[in-house]
């Protein structure tokens, strides 16, 4: 699993936030390092305490900071999602950065590209039909998200319903997709919350738009 740095930095050369490229791309090394530091430590922090992890003390206190210096809306949004996904990972590791993830506004894409543990791959038929609340220009362009679902009702509340009070929303055009895979090339499962299923998107099968 790994943070698409290319969807960053198209990001950060934005027209709207650009100005304050090199603050924000200063904050995402002042959270790797946090977590490198984490991590040589062999940090293992109580989930339970309430307290936050020295990691994510470093990444929200320097967000916080960074945030009160800056006099753009847009970029203090950016920065939030980075803050958000950087201290997810030093919270939970790579399966909170994974499942915690936020959609509603801009956030850096999140890759998987091996098993994710726990889950429950092994719930799944041998070949699964997915489906897809997304849009027509997901549909057009072929790059294909790789979190699907095995329930045809959550794939249409995320194509019509969640986002539907965000500014970029058009229902016209939304779309639910549908499409098959063999189990071997799930990367997780979690079947008790919105029937997840994900992917590699390069072994999906019969894409189509689902009516």
């Amino acid at each position: 699993m790994k943070i698409d740095l290319k969807s960053v930095s198209k990001k950060f050369n934005e027209q709207k936030i650009i100005d304050h490229r090199e603050e924000l791309e200063k904050a995402v090394t002042i959270f790797v390092h946090a977590i490198l530091a984490k991590i040589e430590l062999g940090e293992v922090h109580d989930k339970l305490s309430g307290v936050d992890s020295p990691a994510e003390v470093v990444i929200n206190q320097y967000s916080r900071d960074l945030s009160d210096r800056l006099y753009n809306d847009e970029a203090k949004a950016v920065l939030d999602s980075l803050r958000h996904a950087f201290s997810s990972f030093a919270y939970g590791g790579l399966h909170q950065l994974f499942t915690r993830q936020e959609n509603e506004v801009w956030y850096p894409r999140i890759v998987l590209d091996e098993e994710l543990k726990p889950n429950d791959i092994d719930k799944l038929p041998g070949e699964i039909i997915l489906y897809r609340g997304t849009d027509f220009v997901e549909l057009n362009s072929e790059t294909y998200g790789q979190s699907w679902t095995t329930s045809k009702n959550v794939a249409h509340d995320f194509a019509f319903k969640h986002y539907a009070n965000q500014p970029w929303f058009e229902e016209s055009q939304r779309l639910i997709l549908s499409a098959k895979i063999s189990k071997e090339h799930v990367y997780y499962s979690n079947q008790s919350r919105e029937f997840e299923v994900v992917v590699d998107t390069s072994k999906l099968a019969d894409v189509r738009k689902y009516t």
